[in-house]
């Protein structure tokens, strides 16, 4: 995969995430105006993640922006981002005058499917692709910190529609680890990994998302890509991910108002 073909997968693949993850969301729906994409979470209010919004280019966010925060002011969402890519300095720079701030810097990654590395014990694992919606909800809620009532908001239901799947992995029965893989375009997307801490460090979810690629290599996608953590960079590295730049996510945030000059 070059660099090129990694940026020409961000807006499609970002926005399929964005269909396929907002129905799963509690009173979330999807805002779409010409070229630019956003999910609208009034039940997360707070939680600029799951209020995010990717674009085609540069000219369709500026123009987009104003009617973005009237969309989000309106659901009354406090905390939006913008996924920009290090490279478009243009759309940086309208952000940042709309009153936007640099939140994260997860790096992009992606790789063609044939690079990919098989994990050893990959055929040991045991997982499902049919998971229960609450037990999703809590190896989210551990895994990234949040609170329970937040993952059950965020993920009323089984993210799902044409070309997604989630995996979820076991040890003795007690789920522990998940994954999201959506396809669009021959590019199976990533998004969605956590595992509780007490299971981390043995190579869990690696393998689950490796077994998930392999399905969608079987459905026709010939790319993987995804947006990493530092803490998840050696996962995808040893999978065979290469970097291509920070994906950035610059936020727009009002105080809340137990925050000092909250509304």
């Amino acid at each position: 995969m070059t660099g090129e073909e990694f940026l020409e997968t961000q807006f499609p693949g970002l926005a399929a995430w964005i269909r396929s993850v907002a129905p799963a969301g509690a009173g979330s729906r999807v805002h779409e105006c010409d070229g630019v994409v956003a999910q609208v979470s009034p039940a997360l209010r707070d939680v600029s993640l799951f209020n995010s919004v990717t674009y085609r280019h540069a000219e369709a966010l500026g123009a987009a922006l104003p009617e973005l925060a009237d969309v989000y002011d309106a659901a009354g969402v406090r905390a939006w981002t913008v996924w920009i890519h290090d490279s478009d300095e243009e759309a940086a720079a309208l952000v940042r005058d709309a009153g936007h701030v640099l939140d994260a810097r997860p790096e992009g990654m992606g790789c063609s499917l044939d690079e990919l590395i098989a994990p050893e014990g990959v055929d040991e694992l045991s997982y499902t692709e049919d998971p229960r919606v609450e037990d999703l909800q809590e190896v989210l809620a551990h895994g990234y910190g949040m609170p329970i009532e937040a993952t059950r908001r965020a993920m009323a239901s089984v993210p799902g529609g044409p070309g997604t799947f989630v995996g979820l992995a076991s040890i003795d029965g007690r789920p522990v680890s998940t994954v999201q893989v959506t396809i669009l375009d021959g590019d199976a997307g990533v998004y969605g990994v956590a595992t509780v801490p007490d299971a981390r460090g043995r190579g869990l979810a690696r393998r689950l998302q490796y077994l998930l690629l392999q399905r969608a290599r079987e459905l026709g996608a010939r790319t993987t890509t995804l947006q990493a953590t530092a803490a998840g960079r050696g996962v995808y590295t040893a999978l065979g991910y290469g970097s291509f730049g920070p994906m950035n996510m610059w936020e727009r945030r009002r105080p809340s108002p137990a925050q000092p000059g909250g509304a």
